[in-house]
Protein backbone atom coordinates (compact mmCIF):
# COMPACT_ATOMS: atom_id res chain seq x y z
CA UNK A 1 0.00 0.00 0.00
CA UNK A 2 0.99 3.40 -0.73
CA UNK A 3 2.87 5.07 1.82
CA UNK A 4 2.08 8.75 2.70
CA UNK A 5 5.17 11.28 2.98
CA UNK A 6 4.30 12.24 7.16
CA UNK A 7 4.88 8.13 7.68
CA UNK A 8 8.18 7.85 5.36
CA UNK A 9 9.17 11.42 7.26
CA UNK A 10 8.44 9.69 11.05
CA UNK A 11 10.46 5.97 9.33
CA UNK A 12 13.29 8.26 8.64
CA UNK A 13 13.28 10.33 11.71
CA UNK A 14 13.07 7.25 14.08
CA UNK A 15 16.09 5.22 11.81
CA UNK A 16 18.21 8.53 11.90
CA UNK A 17 17.60 9.54 15.89
CA UNK A 18 17.47 6.22 17.49
CA UNK A 19 20.98 4.90 19.04
CA UNK A 20 19.31 1.67 19.83
CA UNK A 21 20.78 1.62 23.72
CA UNK A 22 17.65 -0.19 24.93
CA UNK A 23 16.11 2.07 27.47
CA UNK A 24 12.40 1.97 26.37
CA UNK A 25 12.39 -1.92 25.48
CA UNK A 26 13.13 -2.37 29.09
CA UNK A 27 9.92 -0.93 30.15
CA UNK A 28 7.94 -1.48 27.39
CA UNK A 29 6.73 -5.45 26.54
CA UNK A 30 5.68 -4.45 23.49
CA UNK A 31 9.37 -2.88 22.28
CA UNK A 32 10.93 -5.99 23.93
CA UNK A 33 9.35 -8.49 22.17
CA UNK A 34 8.95 -6.24 18.86
CA UNK A 35 12.58 -4.94 18.27
CA UNK A 36 13.99 -1.54 19.45
CA UNK A 37 12.73 1.56 17.11
CA UNK A 38 15.68 2.27 14.86
CA UNK A 39 15.29 -1.83 13.78
CA UNK A 40 11.27 -1.48 13.46
CA UNK A 41 11.81 2.05 11.52
CA UNK A 42 14.32 0.52 9.38
CA UNK A 43 12.50 -2.28 8.89
CA UNK A 44 9.54 0.04 7.35
CA UNK A 45 12.02 2.57 5.10
CA UNK A 46 13.64 -0.83 3.50
CA UNK A 47 10.19 -2.18 2.26
CA UNK A 48 6.54 -0.77 1.89
CA UNK A 49 4.72 -4.76 2.91
CA UNK A 50 6.88 -4.28 5.87
CA UNK A 51 4.93 -0.87 6.73
CA UNK A 52 1.52 -2.39 6.58
CA UNK A 53 2.58 -5.52 8.55
CA UNK A 54 4.05 -2.68 10.93
CA UNK A 55 0.87 -0.86 10.99
CA UNK A 56 -1.22 -4.04 11.43
CA UNK A 57 1.70 -4.52 15.07
CA UNK A 58 1.16 -1.81 16.07
CA UNK A 59 -1.78 -1.89 17.66
CA UNK A 60 0.17 -4.26 20.47
CA UNK A 61 1.45 -0.38 21.10
CA UNK A 62 -0.24 1.49 23.99
CA UNK A 63 0.83 4.43 22.20
CA UNK A 64 1.54 5.52 25.69
CA UNK A 65 4.68 7.83 25.04
CA UNK A 66 6.74 6.65 27.77
CA UNK A 67 9.23 5.45 24.52
CA UNK A 68 9.43 9.01 23.51
CA UNK A 69 9.91 10.14 27.59
CA UNK A 70 12.79 8.10 27.92
CA UNK A 71 14.76 8.71 25.01
CA UNK A 72 17.98 10.10 25.63
CA UNK A 73 18.48 11.54 21.92
CA UNK A 74 14.36 12.51 21.71
CA UNK A 75 13.89 9.85 18.76
CA UNK A 76 10.28 10.33 19.59
CA UNK A 77 9.19 6.75 18.48
CA UNK A 78 5.84 6.87 19.88
CA UNK A 79 5.04 9.29 16.51
CA UNK A 80 5.85 6.66 14.60
CA UNK A 81 3.53 3.85 16.04
CA UNK A 82 0.88 6.82 15.92
CA UNK A 83 1.36 7.30 12.43
CA UNK A 84 1.52 3.67 11.41
CA UNK A 85 -2.45 3.56 12.88
CA UNK A 86 -3.00 6.24 10.65
CA UNK A 87 -1.86 3.93 7.64
CA UNK A 88 -3.27 1.06 8.67
CA UNK A 89 -6.32 2.65 8.56
CA UNK A 90 -5.86 4.73 5.48
CA UNK A 91 -5.54 1.82 3.64
CA UNK A 92 -8.01 -0.53 5.10
CA UNK A 93 -5.50 -2.91 6.30
CA UNK A 94 -6.83 -3.46 10.25
CA UNK A 95 -10.58 -4.22 10.81
CA UNK A 96 -11.59 -2.51 14.12
CA UNK A 97 -14.37 -5.06 15.11
CA UNK A 98 -12.83 -6.16 18.52
CA UNK A 99 -12.74 -2.35 19.25
CA UNK A 100 -16.28 -1.51 18.04
CA UNK A 101 -17.35 -1.38 21.83
CA UNK A 102 -15.19 1.74 22.24
CA UNK A 103 -16.22 3.10 18.55
CA UNK A 104 -19.91 2.37 19.61
CA UNK A 105 -19.29 4.55 22.92
CA UNK A 106 -17.90 7.09 21.56
CA UNK A 107 -21.04 7.67 18.42
CA UNK A 108 -22.55 7.12 22.33
CA UNK A 109 -21.22 10.49 23.46
CA UNK A 110 -21.95 12.15 20.35
CA UNK A 111 -25.85 11.80 20.06
CA UNK A 112 -29.08 12.22 22.22
CA UNK A 113 -29.64 10.99 25.05
CA UNK A 114 -26.13 11.46 26.36
CA UNK A 115 -25.16 14.51 24.52
CA UNK A 116 -26.57 17.85 25.97
CA UNK A 117 -25.52 21.26 26.27
CA UNK A 118 -26.55 25.04 28.22
CA UNK A 119 -24.98 27.48 26.95
CA UNK A 120 -26.77 30.56 28.25
CA UNK A 121 -26.90 33.64 26.22
CA UNK A 122 -23.77 35.93 26.98
CA UNK A 123 -21.75 32.42 28.14
CA UNK A 124 -17.97 32.75 26.91
CA UNK A 125 -16.63 29.72 29.15
CA UNK A 126 -18.27 26.46 29.23
CA UNK A 127 -16.99 23.06 31.27
CA UNK A 128 -16.58 20.12 29.04
CA UNK A 129 -16.59 16.72 31.30
CA UNK A 130 -15.73 14.64 28.91
CA UNK A 131 -18.16 10.36 28.36
CA UNK A 132 -16.35 8.92 31.56
CA UNK A 133 -15.93 11.19 34.57
CA UNK A 134 -19.84 11.58 34.35
CA UNK A 135 -20.39 8.03 34.13
CA UNK A 136 -17.96 6.90 36.47
CA UNK A 137 -17.94 10.21 38.98
CA UNK A 138 -21.88 11.54 38.36
CA UNK A 139 -21.58 13.23 41.66
CA UNK A 140 -18.34 14.86 41.75
CA UNK A 141 -18.84 15.99 38.19
CA UNK A 142 -22.38 17.82 39.19
CA UNK A 143 -20.83 19.65 42.14
CA UNK A 144 -18.00 20.77 39.97
CA UNK A 145 -20.33 22.48 37.78
CA UNK A 146 -22.15 23.49 40.19
CA UNK A 147 -19.04 25.44 41.85
CA UNK A 148 -18.35 26.92 38.63
CA UNK A 149 -21.98 28.14 37.91
CA UNK A 150 -21.41 30.10 41.35
CA UNK A 151 -18.48 32.11 40.67
CA UNK A 152 -19.75 32.22 37.22
CA UNK A 153 -23.59 32.12 36.51
CA UNK A 154 -23.00 32.18 32.67
CA UNK A 155 -20.90 29.04 32.61
CA UNK A 156 -21.85 26.85 30.33
CA UNK A 157 -21.81 22.66 30.26
CA UNK A 158 -21.30 20.83 27.06
CA UNK A 159 -22.03 17.29 27.35
CA UNK A 160 -20.11 15.85 24.18
CA UNK A 161 -17.47 14.11 23.34
CA UNK A 162 -13.45 14.82 21.62
CA UNK A 163 -13.55 11.63 19.09
CA UNK A 164 -10.47 10.84 21.14
CA UNK A 165 -10.92 6.74 20.32
CA UNK A 166 -11.07 7.49 16.54
CA UNK A 167 -7.81 9.42 16.97
CA UNK A 168 -6.23 6.92 19.10
CA UNK A 169 -7.39 4.24 16.80
CA UNK A 170 -5.91 5.68 13.42
CA UNK A 171 -9.31 7.46 12.37
CA UNK A 172 -7.58 10.36 11.39
CA UNK A 173 -10.12 12.07 8.82
CA UNK A 174 -12.83 10.76 11.05
CA UNK A 175 -11.82 12.29 13.95
CA UNK A 176 -10.83 15.84 12.34
CA UNK A 177 -14.09 15.91 10.84
CA UNK A 178 -15.98 15.12 14.07
CA UNK A 179 -14.00 17.34 16.44
CA UNK A 180 -14.19 20.26 14.05
CA UNK A 181 -17.67 20.05 13.66
CA UNK A 182 -17.98 20.43 17.73
CA UNK A 183 -15.45 23.41 18.09
CA UNK A 184 -16.65 24.92 15.26
CA UNK A 185 -20.53 24.86 16.73
CA UNK A 186 -19.00 26.25 20.19
CA UNK A 187 -17.07 29.02 18.27
CA UNK A 188 -20.46 30.03 16.27
CA UNK A 189 -22.33 29.77 19.91
CA UNK A 190 -19.70 32.46 21.60
CA UNK A 191 -17.62 30.32 23.15
CA UNK A 192 -14.28 31.42 23.76
CA UNK A 193 -12.88 29.03 26.71
CA UNK A 194 -13.08 25.40 27.39
CA UNK A 195 -12.56 24.42 30.95
CA UNK A 196 -11.63 20.13 30.43
CA UNK A 197 -12.12 17.65 33.15
CA UNK A 198 -10.43 14.85 30.96
CA UNK A 199 -7.13 14.83 30.63
CA UNK A 200 -7.78 12.92 27.38
CA UNK A 201 -10.03 15.83 26.05
CA UNK A 202 -7.31 18.66 27.06
CA UNK A 203 -4.85 17.10 25.01
CA UNK A 204 -7.24 16.59 21.93
CA UNK A 205 -8.64 19.84 22.46
CA UNK A 206 -5.10 21.30 22.61
CA UNK A 207 -3.89 19.39 19.88
CA UNK A 208 -6.44 20.52 17.38
CA UNK A 209 -4.63 23.87 17.41
CA UNK A 210 -7.87 25.72 18.00
CA UNK A 211 -8.67 29.23 18.59
CA UNK A 212 -10.46 28.35 21.71
CA UNK A 213 -8.47 28.51 25.09
CA UNK A 214 -8.19 25.29 26.07
CA UNK A 215 -8.02 25.00 30.21
CA UNK A 216 -7.90 22.02 32.83
CA UNK A 217 -10.70 22.24 35.71
CA UNK A 218 -7.17 21.99 38.19
CA UNK A 219 -5.84 24.96 37.09
CA UNK A 220 -9.67 26.62 37.35
CA UNK A 221 -9.89 25.11 40.96
CA UNK A 222 -6.86 25.92 42.52
CA UNK A 223 -7.31 29.69 41.78
CA UNK A 224 -11.27 28.93 42.59
CA UNK A 225 -12.57 30.10 45.88
CA UNK A 226 -14.70 27.06 46.89
CA UNK A 227 -14.64 24.91 50.09
CA UNK A 228 -13.55 21.40 49.82
CA UNK A 229 -14.41 18.38 51.73
CA UNK A 230 -12.40 17.37 54.61
CA UNK A 231 -11.04 14.11 52.77
CA UNK A 232 -10.62 10.77 55.02
CA UNK A 233 -7.17 9.80 53.14
CA UNK A 234 -4.16 11.43 54.60
CA UNK A 235 -1.55 10.32 52.08
CA UNK A 236 -1.87 8.90 48.50
CA UNK A 237 0.10 8.34 45.80
CA UNK A 238 -0.88 10.03 42.43
CA UNK A 239 -1.13 7.96 38.74
CA UNK A 240 -0.34 10.56 36.39
CA UNK A 241 -2.33 9.65 32.92
CA UNK A 242 -0.17 9.07 30.32
CA UNK A 243 -1.93 11.06 28.48
CA UNK A 244 -0.83 14.16 30.32
CA UNK A 245 2.81 12.96 30.12
CA UNK A 246 3.83 16.48 29.18
CA UNK A 247 1.02 18.60 31.55
CA UNK A 248 3.28 19.57 33.73
CA UNK A 249 1.34 22.41 35.19
CA UNK A 250 -1.40 20.12 35.06
CA UNK A 251 0.79 17.49 37.45
CA UNK A 252 1.52 20.70 39.97
CA UNK A 253 -2.23 21.98 39.95
CA UNK A 254 -3.37 18.22 41.01
CA UNK A 255 -0.67 17.78 43.66
CA UNK A 256 -1.32 21.46 44.91
CA UNK A 257 -4.59 20.64 45.56
CA UNK A 258 -4.26 17.24 47.52
CA UNK A 259 -1.94 19.19 49.18
CA UNK A 260 -4.39 22.48 49.98
CA UNK A 261 -7.01 19.89 51.48
CA UNK A 262 -4.29 17.62 54.11
CA UNK A 263 -3.22 15.31 51.92
CA UNK A 264 0.10 14.28 51.54
CA UNK A 265 1.71 12.35 48.29
CA UNK A 266 4.22 9.71 48.41
CA UNK A 267 5.57 9.40 44.57
CA UNK A 268 5.95 5.85 43.02
CA UNK A 269 8.76 5.41 40.65
CA UNK A 270 7.58 6.33 37.55
CA UNK A 271 5.47 9.79 38.04
CA UNK A 272 4.71 13.01 35.92
CA UNK A 273 6.96 12.71 32.80
CA UNK A 274 8.04 9.28 33.12
CA UNK A 275 5.14 7.79 34.09
CA UNK A 276 3.53 4.84 33.22
CA UNK A 277 0.42 3.62 30.77
CA UNK A 278 -2.45 2.23 33.24
CA UNK A 279 -3.25 -0.52 31.01
CA UNK A 280 -5.90 1.64 28.84
CA UNK A 281 -4.02 3.16 26.74
CA UNK A 282 -4.23 2.75 22.78
CA UNK A 283 -7.39 1.16 23.64
CA UNK A 284 -4.70 -2.38 23.30
CA UNK A 285 -6.52 -4.38 25.91
CA UNK A 286 -9.12 -4.72 22.91
CA UNK A 287 -6.55 -6.55 20.89
CA UNK A 288 -3.83 -7.28 23.05
CA UNK A 289 -5.10 -8.16 26.51
CA UNK A 290 -1.18 -9.48 27.96
CA UNK A 291 0.20 -6.68 27.07
CA UNK A 292 -2.42 -4.40 28.42
CA UNK A 293 -2.60 -6.10 31.69
CA UNK A 294 0.93 -6.31 32.17
CA UNK A 295 1.46 -2.32 31.89
CA UNK A 296 -1.68 -2.58 35.14
CA UNK A 297 0.65 -5.02 36.41
CA UNK A 298 3.54 -2.54 36.47
CA UNK A 299 1.58 0.39 37.63
CA UNK A 300 -0.15 -1.16 40.95
CA UNK A 301 3.18 -2.83 41.72
CA UNK A 302 4.90 0.47 42.30
CA UNK A 303 1.89 1.26 43.90
CA UNK A 304 2.17 -1.33 46.58
CA UNK A 305 5.38 -0.29 47.34
CA UNK A 306 4.21 2.91 48.51
CA UNK A 307 1.60 0.95 50.67
CA UNK A 308 -1.08 4.48 50.12
CA UNK A 309 -4.21 4.63 47.79
CA UNK A 310 -4.12 5.42 44.27
CA UNK A 311 -5.53 9.01 42.99
CA UNK A 312 -5.98 10.03 39.60
CA UNK A 313 -7.32 12.41 37.44
CA UNK A 314 -8.51 10.49 34.83
CA UNK A 315 -11.59 8.75 35.23
CA UNK A 316 -10.45 5.68 32.34
CA UNK A 317 -7.52 5.30 34.71
CA UNK A 318 -9.88 4.80 37.43
CA UNK A 319 -12.09 2.24 35.84
CA UNK A 320 -8.93 0.33 34.86
CA UNK A 321 -7.16 0.39 37.89
CA UNK A 322 -9.99 0.18 40.46
CA UNK A 323 -10.97 -2.97 40.43
CA UNK A 324 -7.40 -4.40 41.70
CA UNK A 325 -6.21 -1.64 43.92
CA UNK A 326 -8.15 0.98 45.73
CA UNK A 327 -7.78 4.10 43.39
CA UNK A 328 -9.90 7.31 44.01
CA UNK A 329 -10.31 10.07 41.18
CA UNK A 330 -9.25 13.59 42.49
CA UNK A 331 -12.79 15.33 42.41
CA UNK A 332 -14.39 12.78 44.37
CA UNK A 333 -11.14 13.45 46.98
CA UNK A 334 -12.39 17.45 46.71
CA UNK A 335 -16.07 17.57 46.16
CA UNK A 336 -17.60 14.28 47.84
CA UNK A 337 -17.78 12.73 51.05
CA UNK A 338 -17.08 8.76 51.52
CA UNK A 339 -15.89 6.97 54.15
CA UNK A 340 -13.70 4.56 51.73
CA UNK A 341 -12.87 4.12 47.98
CA UNK A 342 -15.29 2.67 46.18
CA UNK A 343 -14.92 0.30 43.52
CA UNK A 344 -15.63 1.52 39.81
CA UNK A 345 -19.09 1.78 38.32
CA UNK A 346 -19.98 -1.33 36.30
CA UNK A 347 -22.43 -1.14 32.96
CA UNK A 348 -25.47 -0.33 32.70
CA UNK A 349 -24.89 1.80 35.92
CA UNK A 350 -22.15 4.15 33.80
CA UNK A 351 -24.29 4.87 31.28
CA UNK A 352 -27.80 5.61 33.76
CA UNK A 353 -25.15 8.10 35.85
CA UNK A 354 -24.76 9.68 32.33
CA UNK A 355 -28.54 9.99 31.32
CA UNK A 356 -29.31 11.87 35.38
CA UNK A 357 -26.51 13.89 34.69
CA UNK A 358 -27.89 14.73 31.71
CA UNK A 359 -31.15 15.40 32.37
CA UNK A 360 -30.22 17.41 36.15
CA UNK A 361 -27.48 19.07 35.82
CA UNK A 362 -29.49 22.71 34.50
Amino acid sequence: MPVSKLLRKELQHTADECIDCGKCMTLCRFLAESGSPVSIALKGLASDDDVDNLSIRSYDCSTCGLCSAVCPVAAQPERMFKELRNHAQANGLFKLEQHSPLLKYEKLGRRFPFKGEFIPDGCTTVFFPGCTLPAMHPDSTRITYKILKRNDPLMGLVLNCCSKPSKMLGLKSRHEERLSTLVHHLERKGVKKILTACPNCHVTFKEFNTKLEIVSIYRKLKYLNFTPVRPKLKEVTVHDPCVTRYETEMHKDVRALLKAVGVRVVEMKHNRTKTLCCGEGGATQFYNKIYAKNWSRKRITEAHRTGVPMVTYCAGCVNFLGYNYPTAHVLDILMVKRKGIPKPVAFPFNYLNRLILRFSAR
